[in-house]
């Protein structure tokens, strides 16, 4: 199939796109509009962004077309050796995901736009890019000459571009591979901070893949690169590729600064999914299939996983210190604990049910991240597996099997081989470790605390600070000079008293609150606590009782008084860094 991109009309902010098809002489085709992208596991329903959709034959006379669904048309190609299929799409959006077009850039993931036939996303493809003479193209895939030439739409679908005149752009080389690195965005940049840390973070994931023995380098692509959307209001989102990843972040003025660290996680994260989820991926999604939901319960895997290890390689390669490290696992550990949804849905049924809500919030308290609790998980199986295995495996280890046994092999993973291979490196059964915690609603801090122990730490509880959440129980957001109520504690002094998401607190105890809840909630603290609430319009008074009780509490990692030397061994190995110096 061959595809050809217009940018034409960059302020109507629509792409031109057409398709040229052989019929293979059938006489009528399925068309296939994409309804999601890989590394987003909800639906996208991009055909909502199509207009002008026409279907030509190759004397350009128009065919019998009949839509069949959202996003599916059938093409009567009686008589004809070849369609074009035209339309424009909408490229509005500007984030790691999708298509973006103005009077700056083209920034196309071909997965949001390309139309395919489902029976036929094997054969090879070309893209073609009708851009200005000055721009840059930007693409982890085969290209000269603006020509994006691809073995599959998969491969083509998985090729996201910008192609731009003011394009900033710089390589590196680790193991003979070569890593670029592309900045979109008006945004000052420090090369040899940026290239000297990527290398160390790069080299060290490519080792674990790596087969030394037989001199085999674990990344089998000459190139990778690294596309980032740097923009000048607040963004965070990367999005996983087999030759590349794309990046939005911003504020561009704070990407070397206060936002360095969050520039180093996100990359760090999306290149490790070159292996997790771009190549070992659960059988569900092995082919990916673009019309409808991919449901897999492997969530805490694909991403979790690389949650843990994104990070862990950035404190194990040096790049930052443990206490960096230890500050995003005590993150991760404060979102498990407040987040009460965990007594209510396991992590592998919230995998599935993603597609469901996607990313939003979502009704309260009724499922967990795959991301955050996936990743507490993968570092609780690590610490399993180091254990069992008196510190010679690891979580490593694990991988580096589902990628020789599965991703080499073209085949998707079962649950059931990831279970058999953590069991296999830990020498331990742990079907009830998956049926409690990966299945189930089971608390954490058990597990919690021999991980930590495992790597000479304790996990220790600390009060809120801030009043509202110790003593009434509820976490607020000042909003337009407006106190209002986003989560309650179960069983808290504010639960009890009968609030509800989304009041505005007026007043307490007859005190005008403009922003000071906390200082006032202190002053009353032993009291009985009486608020003035707006509830949709409705003025009320609330009594909140004194429960006497701490309410979101703070979760801190320390060291042990006197770890194991097992321990301290352990601890050099998984983070890199001496028990004794940190």
């Amino acid at each position: 199939m061959d595809y050809r991109i217009r940018y034409s009309e960059p302020t109507s902010q629509y792409i031109h796109v057409e398709a040229l098809i052989s019929t293979n002489e059938t006489e009528q085709i399925e068309l296939q509009f994409p309804a999601w992208r890989p590394g987003r596991y909800e639906l996208g329903n991009f055909a909502k962004n199509i207009k002008n959709f026409l279907v030509v034959n190759d004397q350009n006379q128009k065919c019998l077309t009949t839509k069949v669904s959202k996003d599916k048309w059938l093409v009567n190609c009686k008589g004809t050796n070849q369609i074009k299929v035209s339309y424009k799409y909408y490229a509005a959006e500007l984030n790691a995901g999708s298509s973006f077009v103005n009077d700056e850039q083209l920034y196309v993931n071909p997965v949001n736009c390309l139309i395919y036939i489902h029976d036929r996303q094997e054969e090879k493809c070309t893209l073609q890019l009708d851009i200005p003479t000055n721009f840059t193209l930007a693409c982890g895939a085969e290209h000269e000459n603006n020509i994006i030439t691809c073995r599959s739409y998969h491969e083509l679908v998985d090729s996201p571009f910008i192609a731009s005149a003011s394009l900033q752009h710089k390589t590196y080389s680790v193991l003979n591979r070569t890593f670029h690195l592309w900045f979109q965005g008006e945004v000052d940049l420090e090369w040899d901070r940026i290239i000297n840390d990527f290398k160390r973070f790069t080299k060290i994931q490519i080792e674990q893949f790596s087969d030394r023995r037989n001199k085999i380098v674990g990344f089998p692509h000459e190139d990778y690169h690294f596309l980032y959307q740097i923009l000048p209001v607040k963004a965070y989102h990367g999005v996983e590729h087999l030759t590349s990843t794309v990046i939005a972040l911003g504020p561009s003025h704070d990407l070397l600064n206060g936002q360095y660290d969050d520039f180093l996680g996100v990359s760090s994260h999306e290149l490790y999914h070159h292996w997790n989820i771009k190549s070992i991926r659960p059988v569900e999604m092995y082919p990916y299939d673009y019309s409808r939901e991919n449901f897999s319960q492997l969530g805490y895997v694909a991403e979790g996983v690389t949650t843990y290890l994104g990070d862990v390689f950035l404190a194990l390669s040096g790049v930052k210190n443990f206490s960096w490290y230890k500050n995003e696992l005590e993150k991760l550990l404060q979102k498990h604990f407040d987040n009460f949804a965990r007594f209510n849905y396991s992590v592998a049924e919230s995998g599935w049910d993603t597609w469901l809500d996607g990313y939003v919030k979502g009704a309260p308290a009724r499922k967990v991240s795959i991301y955050n609790e996936g990743a507490i998980l993968a570092f609780v199986t690590d610490m399993i597996i180091r254990r069992g295995s008196e510190n010679k495996a690891s979580i490593h280890d694990v991988m580096k099997k589902l990628y020789d046994d599965f991703a080499k092999e073209k085949k998707g993973y079962t649950e059931a081989d990831y279970i058999l291979f953590c069991e296999e490196f830990s020498g331990k059964d742990l079907s009830s470790f998956f049926q409690n915690f990966v299945h189930g609603t089971a608390p954490f801090e058990s597990i919690l605390v021999e991980a930590l122990e495992t790597v000479g730490h304790e996990l220790i509880m600390e009060e809120n600070p801030r009043h509202g959440e110790r003593i009434l129980g509820i976490k607020s957001v000042e909003t337009e000079g407006r106190t209002i109520i986003q989560e309650i504690y179960p069983g808290s002094s504010g639960a009890l008293g009968g609030l509800m998401i989304g009041d505005e607190i007026i007043a307490v105890n007859q005190q005008r609150v403009r922003g000071d809840l906390n200082q006032i909630i202190e002053f009353y603290a032993e009291r009985t606590i009486h608020l003035k609430i707006d509830r949709m319009g409705r003025v009320l008074s609330i009594e909140c009782p004194n429960t006497n009780k701490s309410q979101y509490h703070i979760y801190k990692i320390q060291k042990m008084a006197i770890p194991k030397n097992l321990f301290k061994n352990t601890f050099k190995k998984w983070i890199g860094t001496s028990w004794d110096e940190v």
